[in-house]
C-alpha cells in the first residue's frame, strides 16, 4: 500500500512562496494614501504654528511693532500684530512651494489639481465657501490642502483674527 501527501520541504517551499507572494502584492492591496495624506496635514499645522511663533519672536525683538521682517531672505508682514493671512506669507513661512496661480473661483467644489497643495488666502470669516470652524468668528484664514481634495475635511489652516489676539492654527484631517 503506498502512502501519498506532501513531503515537510514541500510544505515549507509553498508556504515561502506563499508569504514572498503577500509581501510583494500586500502593498498593492493596502492604500496608505490616505494616512499619509492625514499626516502630513497635521505636520503642516505643526510647521505653521512654530514658523509663525518664530515670525512674532522677530518682530518682538525688532521692537513689536508689526513691521515687515526678513524671514529667511523673504518679507513678512503683519496684519493686526500676526503674520498677514494670505497665500505669499504661508509659503515664506513655511519654505513650501504654494502654487500662486492655480486659484480658481470653485476651490470649494473642484478638486486640487496641479500642485502637491493647494491654498486660498485672505478668505473673510463670512465667506459661506469656507468648512465651519467655530473659532473663525472674525478676520481672515488661510487653508492648504492636497492635491485631488476639496476644502472641505482635510486640510491645514491659519486664522487671523480682527481683535489682534493669538493666531489659531490647526487642521482637520477627517476626510483624508
Amino acid at each position: 500500500m503506498k502512502k501519498s501527501g506532501f513531503t515537510l520541504i514541500e510544505l515549507v517551499v509553498v508556504i515561502v512562496i506563499l508569504g514572498l507572494l503577500a509581501v510583494v502584492a500586500a502593498p498593492k492591496f493596502v492604500d496608505l494614501t490616505s494616512d499619509a495624506k492625514a499626516s502630513v496635514i497635521k505636520n503642516i499645522s505643526g510647521n505653521l504654528t512654530t514658523a509663525i511663533g518664530f515670525a512674532l519672536m522677530k518682530d518682538k525683538i525688532a521692537g513689536g511693532k508689526g513691521e515687515p521682517i526678513d524671514y529667511n531672505g523673504n518679507t513678512v508682514t503683519f496684519t493686526v500684530g500676526n503674520p498677514t493671512a494670505n497665500a505669499t506669507q504661508m509659503r515664506y513661512l513655511l519654505e513650501m512651494e504654494l502654487p500662486s496661480a492655480t486659484f480658481t473661483p470653485n476651490w470649494s467644489t473642484v478638486p486640487c489639481e496641479g500642485s502637491e497643495f493647494c491654498v486660498v488666502g485672505n478668505r473673510p470669516f463670512s465667506d459661506a465657501r469656507l468648512p465651519p470652524i467655530t473659532e473663525f468668528t472674525s478676520g481672515t484664514g488661510v487653508f492648504i490642502w492636497p492635491e485631488g481634495y476639496i476644502l472641505d475635511d482635510c486640510f491645514t489652516y491659519y486664522l487671523n483674527l480682527e481683535d489682534g489676539g493669538e493666531p489659531i492654527v490647526d487642521y482637520v484631517n477627517t476626510g483624508c
